[in-house]
């Protein structure tokens, strides 16, 4: 692993304001898209009196409308201004946030939802991938990558409990209305003041180049033609979808599965939160791995400790006593669907079509996202339970450790 400079040329490092910039997103707007709609499930159910699995759709919508912006936005933002294309779906959060919190039906939940599902992916784990590629070479990518992602952890530790705390004492409504604020007050400037593409835009080179990368020779790998057909591409795809079905699973379900297992609705949210709070450590740790050891083995140990983690949810309604090791294996594991994505990217398929490629990738993580959340509240009004989900995801998740181990021994076969 490289050692973490924060000058060159005797100047601060820009780029270690563009891990900031995704810190802050992952803490504010990835926790807002993803983590905290946990805290939303009892009252708006009970409000409009609703199954679960009806207001979980919203995330089922969110999710399928980023897919197809994902499908060409990837490319746009690796090309384009993408300074401009994250402002303007701040504002656009905003707004969907703000709609929001005026509902009065489903249907008008569910219209929101589809506004939001660009923001989702035009604010999140792909711009954060683009900007942080274009920055930071491989000698340390990984560990800018682990730094910007923990962000969901600390917006998860503080940011559930707090919109929790919102609702119980304001309302649901306000709570939707402080996360429209968080958009359009905080995240919007941020986006404007901090967001710089490229090291050249600042005067500097890109950090942490390897050998290769700071030979200057032509960008190599695959270009997305020759990706597609790859079955790395497919079988790395198929993965990740797997690992954020049970990842969207747990984020959107979390404290009502907690006060399931008998905790209070306060004491739930805060569990919640310490659990993406364990991620500031966890992320860190497999970026860091990945870098020091190798992509293959930092992205096995994330996949693999996440299955660990469904198989203790699966067993804690029996013995509460195993929320140890749902923080401990989530902490890790969770890097699966954030970090790994981009590291994966790069290792596979190489640096020519990154743009592309990790939009194919982050429509994969939509694509899980929109089902998971959905599919494990479906699952409780059917049993009363989550844990079948919780089980299937266990499984499910040691399966793709599989997958990948065949991706990687594909990789093999190519020199760039």
């Amino acid at each position: 692993m490289a050692k973490i400079s924060f000058k060159q040329d005797g100047k601060f490092y820009y780029g270690w304001w563009q891990v900031l910039v995704g810190f802050l997103l992952m803490t504010f707007a990835y926790v807002g898209f993803v983590s905290v709609i946990s805290v939303f499930v009892l009252p708006v159910t009970t409000e409009f009196v609703c199954d679960r699995s009806e207001f979980m759709l919203t995330s089922t919508i969110l999710c399928l409308v980023s897919v197809f912006a994902a499908a060409f936005m990837g490319k746009k933002m690796a090309k384009g201004n993408i300074k401009l294309i994250m402002l303007i779906n701040a504002l656009i959060a905003g707004v969907g946030y703000f709609g929001f919190s005026r509902a009065t039906s489903l249907g008008q939940f569910y219209a929101f939802a589809a506004v939001l599902g660009v923001p989702f992916t035009c604010l999140t784990t792909m711009p954060i991938s683009i900007l942080l590629n274009n920055w930071f070479g491989g000698k340390i990518k990984g560990t800018a990558m682990g730094l910007a992602f923990l962000g969901s952890g600390v917006g998860g530790m503080v940011l559930t409990p707090v919109i929790n705390y919102v609702n119980t004492e304001f309302g649901w409504r306000t709570g939707y209305l402080v996360l429209a604020a968080i958009f359009i007050f905080f995240l919007a400037p941020l986006i404007l003041f901090l967001v710089v593409k490229s090291p050249a835009d600042k005067g500097q080179t890109r950090l942490g180049e390897t050998a290769a990368e700071a030979s200057g020779a032509e960008l190599r790998g695959m270009t997305m033609a020759e990706a597609k057909k790859s079955p790395m591409l497919w079988l790395t795809s198929l993965a990740i979808f797997i690992a954020v079905v049970g990842s969207s699973g747990i984020l959107a379900n979390s404290v009502a599965f907690f006060v399931e297992c008998d905790y209070s609705a306060t004491v739930a949210a805060s569990v919640a939160g310490l659990m993406l709070g364990s991620l500031t450590i966890g992320k860190p740790v497999v970026g860091m791995v990945c870098d020091k050891f190798g992509v293959k083995k930092g992205s096995i140990l994330s996949f693999s400790t996440f299955s660990l983690c469904f198989f203790s949810l699966f067993l804690m309604p029996q013995a509460k006593m195993l929320i140890v090791l749902v923080i401990l294996f989530y902490a890790f594991g969770c890097a699966a669907v954030t970090i790994c994505p981009p590291l994966l990217t790069s290792y596979l398929f190489g640096e020519k079509d990154y743009g592309t490629i990790i939009g194919i990738f982050t429509m994969a993580t939509n694509i899980g996202g929109a089902f998971g959340g959905t599919v494990a509240a479906k699952i409780f009004d059917m049993t009363g339970s989550y844990t079948s989900f919780w089980l299937f995801s266990g499984v499910c998740i040691a399966l793709a450790v599989i997958l990948c181990l065949a991706s990687f021994k594909l990789r093999a076969k190519y020199d760039y």
